[in-house]
């Protein structure tokens, strides 16, 4: 097992890997063993006969597969493990925030409580507490509004934020916050809402103690909450957009190091068709969750930072219609959200993530022109330019999408720099003035254009063209097709300082037919370089502490120029990489893993320079 391989002896007694004092009383004179687990060892299944034999391939291949199964299931068992533990750091966050749960059957209103949220509500805990009594338990006076607020955030499949008053059983009045999303079914059908509940009583008579302090030292007071609230808004404004570049970079690092071994995991199980058909589908959709979740990431990331243009035929209607969750949710529950798409559009030509981008910073700038809420509408129609076309556009087919508020708007001056580059109305810090520039330079990359109508008090109308595809169908992505991955043969060393990660890149990799050497780090990976002459390829992951994959391979190339090289990162756009430096995004299959390795294996050599 020292090698984890499988160990095949003929006979017993003339191997002198056998200790025969051991094995003498016994009946054994013949054994197969073979190693159970990954890279590591942990046991091993091995099977005995009383008789010298020469073992044939079948009957090896059958206890390696048994072997394989074990495998399987002590990792699954780990993986239970991880997600009972995941469960009681939940509750133990839950209990120590002092946070009730709680979940509303929309079409019985059955209500399933906590606990802590029955206390929340000044009930016993350890009684039934009914979806009437919980109506009941909110106070008279606050029982209109709170339903009615629990109705439009059902309606607008927005978040449910509230406040309100309860009367516990002894008469007491008590204050409680509520935060509650609702869940539908496929045919929008409302089925769920579910969310916590805090007390905030001691909060809520805090305030009032303020407001009575507020009689004798009001223009204390009103002076120190002004401030306060400029100071806020000025700050929340100042890191809006620079936090979100910052978060979502690194979100989109760590959420596809969490999807890579997740993905990596139900990719394998997919594959090897592990248990019967309701497993399997239970295995497809979470795989679809999960590419779901790695198209949600680019999508923020798209959002956040520029990317290279990368224009192709987009279907402007699929795009506002999978966007306006996004957007509703961005322009928050005060603004009105009114999508208005034309029939039969045709395919545009343009940059869909891009397009995403310029559409949520139009959204973002109608937001803040309605601070006292307001409606917003996106159209999407077929315009045809004609000469002397009033956005300046060459003669032919557009499609035009229009962003329309009802806001403060803006005067002549105002409108006419609205593009320039850095130029903002939201005051030094609350702002970067980017959004319409970008805009208006993505519409004059493909070749439409982009229009700034507005009045003060009257809202903006920003139009924008882009010109149509001369693609008439839009292939639509099949599901790959399961076959079998492309063998390779070799030593990999593989470098990746998260552990999860690199053990699911390495199964995949043994799975695919290389002997697999792991480092957890650039600095120990040269070590085993150094050490094992046979490593053909050097398969690293790019964002590591003290030295980048990007780094790495370039000091390995130095030391071994006939080294084959594949880099992965979680970032679309990772900095520091040569272009001409084969990379594998995050998170992937072994498919892609698969081709990317046979696409280096086979490119020409180019030795980097010192």
């Amino acid at each position: 097992m020292l090698n984890r391989q499988t160990v095949v002896i003929p006979d017993i007694r003339s191997d002198d890997r056998i200790p025969q004092d051991a094995y003498r009383p016994t009946f054994v004179r013949s054994l197969v063993m073979a190693p159970v687990g990954k890279p590591e060892p942990i046991a091993a299944i091995g099977a005995y006969w009383s008789a010298v034999r020469e073992h044939d391939a079948t009957a090896i291949a059958r206890l390696e597969a048994l072997a394989r199964s074990a495998a399987i299931a002590v990792e699954n068992a780990r993986l239970l493990a991880s997600i009972r533990d995941s469960e009681r750091q939940r509750e133990i966050a839950l209990a120590a925030g002092r946070m009730g749960v709680w979940s509303v059957d929309l079409p019985t209103r059955t209500l399933k409580t906590s606990a802590m949220c029955r206390a929340t509500f000044g009930r016993d805990p350890g009684e039934e507490f009914s979806f009437a009594a919980m109506r009941a338990a909110i106070h008279p006076d606050d029982r209109e509004s709170v339903f009615a607020t629990i109705a439009q955030s059902i309606a607008s499949a927005n978040d449910c934020d509230l406040e309100h008053r309860v009367v516990t059983a002894s008469g007491e009045t008590c204050w409680i916050a509520i935060r509650a999303q609702p869940t539908y079914a496929a045919d929008g059908t409302p089925l769920m809402l579910a969310g916590v509940s805090v007390d905030i009583t001691a909060r809520k008579r805090m305030e009032e103690a303020l407001r009575d302090a507020a009689a004798t030292f009001e223009h204390l007071v009103v002076e120190r909450t002004r401030e306060l609230v400029q100071t806020q808004e000025a700050l929340r404004e100042s890191q809006k957009l620079e936090a979100m570049g910052q978060l979502t970079g690194g979100v989109a690092h760590d959420f596809n190091n969490l999807l890579t071994p997740i993905i990596g995991s139900l990719d394998l199980l997919q594959r090897r068709a592990v248990g019967g058909e309701r497993e399997q589908r239970l295995i497809s959709g979470a795989l679809e969750s999960a590419d779901r979740a790695k198209t949600l990431v680019q999508r923020l990331l798209a959002f956040a930072r520029r990317q290279p243009l990368n224009p192709g035929a987009i279907d402007i209607v699929t795009l506002l219609i999978e966007m306006s969750t996004l957007i509703g949710t961005t322009i928050g529950p005060q603004i009105a959200f009114h999508l208005d798409i034309a029939d039969d559009l045709p395919l545009a030509h343009a940059d869909a993530n891009q397009v995403e981008m310029a559409i949520l910073n139009l959204a973002v700038n109608a937001r803040d022109a309605m601070p006292d809420g307001g409606a917003l509408t996106i159209t999407a129609k077929l315009d045809t330019a004609r000469l002397e076309h009033r956005a300046g556009l060459s003669e032919g087919q557009y499609i035009l999408l229009s962003v329309a508020d009802t806001g403060t708007g803006m005067d002549e001056e105002t409108r006419t720099r609205a593009i320039e580059p850095f130029f903002s109305t939201k005051g030094v810090g609350r702002g970067t003035g980017l959004g319409l520039s970008m805009a208006h330079g993505l519409a004059l990359q493909l070749g439409g254009a982009l229009a700034v109508t507005s009045k003060v008090g009257a809202g903006t109308l920003i139009e924008l063209w882009l010109p149509v595809s001369d693609v008439t169908i839009l292939a639509v992505a099949t599901p790959p097709v399961a076959e079998p991955p492309l063998q390779q043969s070799g030593t990999a060393l593989l470098v990746d300082d998260e552990d999860l990660v690199r053990a699911a890149t390495a199964d995949m990799l043994a799975e695919l037919g290389f002997v697999v050497i792991e480092a957890r780090s650039g600095a120990e990976a040269l070590v085993l370089l150094d050490a094992h002459a046979s490593i053909d390829i050097l398969v690293t992951d790019h964002v590591m502490p003290h030295m980048t994959g990007a780094e790495l391979a370039h000091a390995a190339m130095l030391r071994r120029p006939g080294l084959r090289v594949l880099v992965v990162s979680g970032y679309s756009d990772a900095g520091g990489l040569s272009p001409d430096l084969p990379r594998l995004e995050k998170p992937f299959r072994q498919a892609d893993l698969a081709t990317h390795i046979a696409a280096v294996m086979h490119m020409p050599l180019a030795p980097p320079s010192a």
